[in-house]
């Protein structure tokens, strides 16, 4: 039963946000819509900003599991942003609104863990040592391009397909990975 309740209260703030603009979903309207009491809510989820992470850590999860490394994180992208326009309304409805800080806050840490992962496996495949400060420097310069092209994307209102910005990106980094890891271990040697 209890694990019924949580299903309902997601798929009931999903109906809710891809309907409106997450400033006017409520606890209160979340609860009504799928018959359950705030009590219930709040066993499973602090405030809106929590479900909303939840769905999109657990749903994001699983479209990018398998393109989680160094040579499929161009499907890990494409997944991202395919997921993305599925759920556009979701996105471009927490994009305008007053929770768009903490959502890019929330993207930002998630974008960092995926992308460390990344790079530290280029790092152990090339046998190299990299300073953290230079692997953070990586980390961020890759997440500053991806977030940035993504944010962007969501300005203009998700218009443009995953597929061509895949295309266009991979163009402009091709091989960058493994340069900036080589020239920042090169450096470090000396």
């Amino acid at each position: 039963m209890k694990q019924h309740a949580k299903i309902a209260i997601i798929n009931s703030f999903k109906e809710l946000i891809n309907e409106q603009c997450i400033d006017k979903v409520t606890v209160k309207e979340i609860c009504k819509r799928c018959d359950v009491n705030r009590q219930t809510f709040y066993y499973y989820f602090t405030d809106i900003m929590d479900i909303f992470k939840f769905v999109v850590y657990q749903e994001l999860s699983e479209e990018i599991a398998q393109n989680r490394t160094f040579e499929t994180w161009e499907g890990g992208f494409l997944a991202t942003m395919n997921y993305m326009k599925k759920n556009s309304r979701m996105f471009l409805h927490i994009y305008n609104s007053s929770y768009w800080s903490e959502a890019n806050n929330y993207f930002t840490n998630f974008s960092n863990k995926l992308l460390d992962d990344v790079v530290t496996e280029c790092v152990k495949n090339m046998n190299v040592k990299l300073s953290e400060k230079d692997e953070l420097f990586i980390v961020n310069f890759y997440r500053h391009v991806f977030n940035g092209l993504i944010i962007d994307w969501m300005r203009e209102g998700m218009e443009g397909e995953p597929e061509t910005i895949l295309k266009k990106l991979m163009v402009m980094i091709t091989g960058s990975i493994p340069r900036s890891v080589s020239t920042f271990a090169g450096e470090t040697a000396k």
